[in-house]
């Protein structure tokens, strides 16, 4: 084997360094460039100078080169050397690899597969029973669970609701100075309460305006105590069926006027039901078109030419 010494020549720069002595400035360039004093040359540029009080003060100044640093031998390999290794190596290779092949011919016993076979049901029996074991266990803490839950006390049921808010409004239709009897009819999404009074027009107010805030109180009412979304409509003298009518007539009057005007027109405000009532009406209308605008109680409806 021979070796090949390779060097790294390259120049180094030189660095300047000041300082108050020259020693302190090439203690400062070997901090700096990280090298000891052997792997360096300096050059002393000037010694410096004390002066007089400060006056006429010099640093003292050196330039230092970093030496050119010799890379470690690398050994270069004998080609032939390493074929008769590799033919070695190969040798053992095939030698230990038959006497393997031998040993697993011998040692491997006959019954290996009986006995993995009866291992793996066994571990399958255990896997069974733990599952089922625990299935059981669950479904007795759901069971205890379910027992030691105290039962919570149920709300009142739908009918009784309405009974109350029927209690709710002759309360309030009372205190208004207005006596009344109150019939209740429920149906699917809708229930109605039907006043009977000598007091009708007391009851209903300008346009509807006391009967229709009396729905509202009701509809409230209503939305705490019961969770699905049931509509309350309230009733006097038949008042809704004759409303719609005169809305109806009004909502076509109103879509004449509109497009003989060529603009739109704006309803005065009416709660949702009434609303409803005039969209309706117009629906098959070509010539108009219906939206309602503003917030409620002040929503209205508008009449727009086409």
């Amino acid at each position: 084997m021979r070796e090949e010494i390779i060097y790294k020549c390259q120049e180094g720069t030189p660095t300047k360094y000041e300082a108050n002595s020259v020693e302190e400035a090439i203690s400062a360039g070997l901090t700096d460039l990280k090298v000891t004093r052997a792997q360096v040359d300096v050059q002393v540029i000037s010694n410096g100078k004390k002066g007089f009080l400060g006056i006429g003060k010099q640093l003292a100044a050196v330039e230092i080169t970093v030496k050119a640093q010799k890379s470690t031998p690398k050994p270069v390999p004998n080609e032939g050397v390493k074929t008769e290794s590799k033919a070695k190596n190969s040798t053992k290779t095939q030698d230990t690899e038959s006497s393997k092949v031998g040993e697993k011919k011998t040692t491997q016993p006959q019954n290996t597969k009986e006995q993995s076979a009866s291992s793996v049901n066994d571990e399958k029996t255990e896997t069974n029973m733990t599952k089922d074991d625990k299935e059981k266990d669950a479904d007795f803490k759901a069971t205890a669970k379910k027992e030691a839950a105290p039962t919570e006390p149920e709300g009142p049921s739908f009918e009784d609701v309405l009974v109350e808010l029927g209690n709710y409004l002759a309360e309030v239709t009372k205190n208004m100075g207005i006596s009344a009897t109150i019939n209740v009819t429920p149906e699917k999404h809708t229930v109605y309460y039907d006043f009977e009074t000598e007091q009708e027009g007391l009851l209903i107010g300008k346009r509807g305006k006391n009967l229709n805030s009396l729905q509202l109180l009701a509809q409230d009412f209503l939305d705490k105590r019961v969770r699905r979304r049931v509509r309350v409509i309230l009733d006097v003298a038949n008042y809704r069926d004759r409303r719609a009518e005169t809305l109806s007539h009004l909502a076509q009057k109103t879509a004449r006027d509109a497009i003989a005007a060529g603009k739109p027109i704006t309803l005065d405000p009416m709660p949702a039901l009434e609303r409803k009532v005039i969209h309706t009406s117009l629906a098959d209308n070509e010539h108009v078109e219906t939206y309602s605008r503003g917030n409620e109680p002040r929503r209205a409806v508008v009449v727009d030419p086409q």
